[in-house]
């Protein structure tokens, strides 16, 4: 899989200037409260700024029926076509990262080199757990976007994800808490600064999370939201083209007319 594709032009890719996407990435820890909300915003803010945004998302299988980034990689599948605005779209992409990172363990290229699929975006967008995440983005400058609420298993999953991230990844995340705005705050919690305790006294590592109020319903995201997405971009990974037309000895596959995941 992976291989140039076959058209005439393709002697020519090699000395084309491509389009340049840049890599953000969202870890998926189980608390769907936090992160989904905020993934959203992020997504909307972004766009608002003139991006144009797909999200990989890790914790969705593809099918034949359900493409995205697995079918990519084979050249089975085209990526959604430009738009005379800026949109955000989001594809499966559970199987494709597996393949990206085995196909890095052993000397491949990696994610970042797979900015030639995305020749219409400016932003992709990872959400997948932190296991998943480790090999695609370890020793890397990016800053994974790590949600957490006040649900009960939020500070556990929280600091798992952020113990793997320090610890095999070799990236420190962004931390955000996310204040449910219809509770009022408890006196004499240590909410979340037990995670706080827990990251120093366990990993040594001093967290400063950023609290934002969780969104209510469909409203737009908040200045608050709008500057963490400014912050993102700030440690995004360049997406190069190394990887798509990298020669490779298997059978060639070509794009196929499948139709595009839809935008939002």
């Amino acid at each position: 899989m992976l291989d140039r594709p076959p058209n005439q032009a393709a002697g020519l890719m090699d000395f084309a200037v491509p389009h340049t996407p840049k890599l953000l990435a969202m870890v998926s820890h189980g608390d769907e409260h936090a992160e989904l909300p905020l993934l959203l915003r992020v997504c909307g803010a972004l766009v608002t700024f003139g991006y144009t945004v797909t999200v990989l998302d890790g914790s969705v299988l593809e099918t034949a029926e359900n493409p995205g980034l697995e079918q990519l990689l084979n050249f089975t599948f085209a990526s959604p076509a430009a738009t005379e605005s800026p949109a955000w779209s989001i594809l499966p992409a559970g199987l494709g990262l597996q393949s990206l990172a085995a196909a890095h363990k052993h000397g491949g290229p990696g994610i970042g080199d797979c900015g030639s699929f995305f020749p219409h975006e400016s932003i992709v967008i990872v959400y997948a757990n932190a296991h998943s995440l480790t090999p695609l983005v370890k020793g890397s400058r990016i800053r994974p976007l790590l949600a957490m609420s006040a649900a009960k298993t939020s500070l556990l999953t929280t600091y798992l994800a952020l113990k793997r991230l320090l610890l095999k990844a070799k990236v420190e995340p962004t931390i955000v808490n996310m204040v449910d705005p219809t509770k009022p705050a408890k006196t004499g919690t240590k909410s979340p600064t037990s995670l706080s305790d827990c990251a120093k006294y366990f990993l040594n590592y001093d967290i400063s999370p950023v609290h934002i109020r969780a969104p209510v319903g469909d409203e737009l995201p908040s200045p608050s939201i709008e500057r963490l997405a400014l912050g993102l971009l700030e440690s995004a990974l360049p997406l190069e083209a190394g990887w798509a037309y990298a020669p490779h000895q298997q059978s060639r596959r070509a794009f196929s007319s499948a139709v595009p995941a839809g935008r939002h």
